[in-house]
């Protein structure tokens, strides 16, 4: 992964890093940006986690920016390996410069997705020019 990332870990043996690719959004800009989020299963059994992503008003997951909220699943994370998420994020035709906060949740599953162990937060800072 390219870009400027943003590392966070919680002593529950989640690791999460973000990055956006490119690392900004010009105003105007067409083609989406990639956000990835790399989880990794820091602790001593196999997990499965759900990362969701909710985006400010003025971005969206389609290009109309009525999706704003999107999840995925990402199944059978073996210890200290890790696997990543990528999200495409659009902006809407009115938006302005400056610095936009993404909320990213990462919850960890057992076996199934029915039952949550553990939900974290994690923040995504993109810049828009």
């Amino acid at each position: 992964m390219y870009g400027v990332y943003v590392e966070e870990q919680k002593d529950n043996g989640m690791y999460v890093r973000t990055s956006f690719l490119p690392i900004r959004m010009i105003v105007g800009q067409k083609e989406p940006v990639s956000l990835g989020v790399e989880v990794r299963n820091r602790g001593r059994q196999t997990k499965s986690y759900s990362v969701s992503v909710k985006v400010p008003f003025a971005f969206g997951f389609d290009r109309s920016g009525l999706m704003r909220e999107h999840r995925i699943r990402i199944k059978n994370v073996d210890p200290t390996k890790k696997k990543e998420a990528k999200f495409s994020i659009y902006g809407k035709f009115n938006i302005t410069p400056g610095f936009y906060d993404f909320d990213v949740i990462v919850r960890e599953h057992d076996e199934r997705f029915d039952k949550i162990t553990d939900q974290q937060h994690f923040p995504a800072r993109l810049r828009v020019e």
